[in-house]
């Protein structure tokens, strides 16, 4: 008898044990589909991006060129991340995260975003330095 009442406990112990696992684990996967990336959030990320590419572009371009290259960023870069989102990305969503596909200066760039983060995958680098070329060959 107290072998079969020490069981049950145990079973309880086990059970209590598996559901709080259970109850955590579900508790996580709620969150990260609470904070799921949205696109708008994507092209923040990619501003930002676009943003540092422009500050650490060549250096041996002149103030006035890097100046240049700065004003038009800051004036046109808005649309240019808009014309991205609208026309070159794609968007797919596995609910507990989303994978972004976008084409920025014939580049393909592949970012993973979970938990309102961006992990670049392929071609953020590729396409700074296209646009570090761009810039080059704008100066000639």
């Amino acid at each position: 008898m107290r072998r079969a009442v020490r069981h049950a406990e145990e079973e309880r112990v086990v059970s209590n044990r598996n559901l709080a696992i259970l109850a955590g684990v579900l508790g996580i996967c709620v969150a990260l589909a609470l904070t799921n990336p949205t696109s708008r959030e994507y092209g923040t990320f990619l501003q930002v991006q676009l943003g540092l590419a422009v500050t650490r572009m060549d250096q041996s371009l002149s103030g006035q060129e890097r100046a240049m290259m700065q004003s038009l960023y800051a004036t046109q870069g808005t649309k240019l991340i808009e014309l991205v989102l609208q026309k070159y990305t794609q968007r797919r969503n596995f609910g507990l995260f989303c994978l972004f596909e976008s084409r920025v200066l014939e580049q393909k760039v592949v970012v993973v975003g979970v938990a309102s983060r961006f992990i670049p995958v392929e071609g953020v680098e590729e396409a700074t330095v296209k646009l570090g070329q761009l810039v080059s060959t704008l100066r000639r």
